[in-house]
């Protein structure tokens, strides 16, 4: 039995190579097509009466002039030729036997993603719907390129459509030294020239304007659970617009009672792909929130906006631009926020599994309200290394961001800078084995903050595990 089944497959192909010439004289590089190999027939389901079938993917491309002097020789028996020969029976109309032709490939080259998406083209052009996508399903779970993928969306909107969704859980906990990112004790020292400095000298029996001003907080450090549902609508047709729909709903309730919060958020995502080298992206998002911050009187309730539009551009291989602009604003009780950003990333590929990127960003922000924080301007620079494995894959950044306010606040005699360093280590599950369905990330992040503000923390350190799973899927 185990010489059979190792003999069947070369036997096939011999065969086919012996008869093909045989019955039909032709070059060696198979431009013409052979007969057809008998296997039974498949109950499959037909083509979705939707979108138009595709003119090209990987089998379909432009026919070989045999006669021309300099064609390409293609090798008898090589992968290139089994595509040839099914591609040229797919022109001819002969999509069964092109199925065929990718199946006695497959015998061969089990492993070559281009015969699998061969066969599954070749499949879904024959009616064979299930089969296509059963061909698709082994492509899942390998870590594909960008090409392969685009063909992949071609061969399922053939069958299924372009729409499909997914339904996503996800949970997220760590240790947080501050719930609300703020000092829990304050100790406030008014500087001459400040306003509440001289309200203290006008008002002498009430405060002191030379002695701080002193107040304690309750504990608010403590183990933080973050719950996540999501809901992605993915059209998917294989050309150069890409759409994602996207709800997500959360809800954080950490170990420490009083500081609970929840809401929902929409997501809007519009990609358009135009050349080989350039990407332009669209993308929209509204939400609304509620959190506590320990008190029933400084809870906040805010709703916000948020629009972004991105560039990304191929300059060579392995090295690539991302530009982004973004304008955020946010309501609630206690502040009214206008922020707008500007991001630049250059990432260069020094490895298979590496890549270099180097960021910068500019952000202006703007507030209003009762909120001590006034609007300022931001610069930020980074770098950052990443290194993906089959199983794992690990992130390793660090960024300075420089903050000059451009109001003062009550305590304070001029505006203030702020400086931060943040330093922070991602290590998460790879693409493989993608039948787990299932992302993990740990994330630690050390933050050193130099700031005159006595509420905002001098340092930092946080560890986070995410994880996400995809509970359904549309195939």
């Amino acid at each position: 039995m185990r010489i059979r089944a190792v003999w069947r497959p070369a036997g096939l192909a011999v065969l086919l190579l012996v008869c093909s010439n045989l019955i039909h004289p032709r070059p060696a590089n198979g431009a013409d097509p052979g007969p057809a190999m008998s296997r039974s027939q498949e109950a499959d389901s037909p083509p979705h009466p939707g979108p138009a079938r595709p003119n090209s993917a990987r089998l379909n491309s432009t026919r070989p002039n045999s006669t021309r002097p300099n064609s390409v020789i293609l090798h008898p028996m090589s992968v290139a030729w089994f595509l040839n020969r099914a591609r040229r029976l797919l022109h001819d109309g002969r999509a069964a036997e092109a199925y065929q032709i990718t199946l006695a490939a497959l015998d061969l080259y089990p492993g070559s993603a281009d015969v699998r998406l061969g066969a599954a083209f070749a499949a879904m052009r024959s009616g064979r719907c299930q089969s296509a996508i059963r061909h698709l399903d082994t492509l899942h779970a390998r870590r594909v390129s960008a090409e392969h993928r685009r063909h992949i969306d071609i061969v399922r909107a053939g069958c299924r459509g372009p729409w499909r969704w997914q339904v996503l859980m996800g949970a997220a906990t760590g240790y947080r030294p501050s719930l609300v990112d703020r000092q829990r004790d304050v100790a406030i020292r008014l500087q001459p020239g400040s306003r509440l400095y001289g309200l203290c000298t006008r008002l002498v029996s009430l405060c002191n304007p030379d002695r701080p001003l002193v107040s304690h907080g309750k504990p608010d450090s403590g183990i933080d659970l973050w719950l996540n549902l999501t809901i992605r609508h993915l059209y998917r047709a294989g050309g150069d617009w890409g759409l994602d729909l996207e709800t997500t709903l959360f809800r954080r309730r950490p170990a420490r009672p009083g500081f609970a919060g929840d809401g929902g958020i929409l997501r809007a995502l519009a990609a358009y792909r135009y050349g080989a080298w350039r990407q332009v992206r669209i993308e929209a998002e509204t939400g609304h929130s509620r959190f506590q911050q320990g008190r029933a009187d400084l809870a906040i309730s805010q709703r916000h906006l948020r629009g972004e539009i991105g560039l990304s551009l191929v300059h060579a291989a392995g090295l690539q631009s991302d530009i982004s602009a973004s304008h955020l604003a946010v309501r609630s009780q206690w502040l009214d926020l206008v922020r707008r950003r500007y991001d630049y990333r250059l990432g260069k590929n020094l490895h298979r599994t590496l890549t270099l990127s180097f960021v910068g960003a500019r952000e202006i922000s703007r507030q209003k309200g009762p909120g001590l924080m006034p609007g300022s301007r931001a610069r930020e620079v980074g770098i950052a290394l990443h290194w993906r494995g089959d199983h794992l894959a690990a992130h390793l950044h660090h960024g300075h961001r420089r903050e000059a306010f451009r109001g003062q606040l009550p305590f304070l005699a001029a505006p203030h800078r702020a400086g931060t360093r943040t330093t922070g280590l991602d290590v998460m599950t790879g693409d493989s084995p993608r039948w787990l369905n299932l992302k993990v990330v740990l994330s630690f992040e050390y933050r050193k903050i130099s700031s005159p503000d006595p509420y905002r923390l001098p340092s930092s350190k946080t560890l986070m595990l995410r994880m996400s799973r995809e509970i359904f899927a549309s195939r």
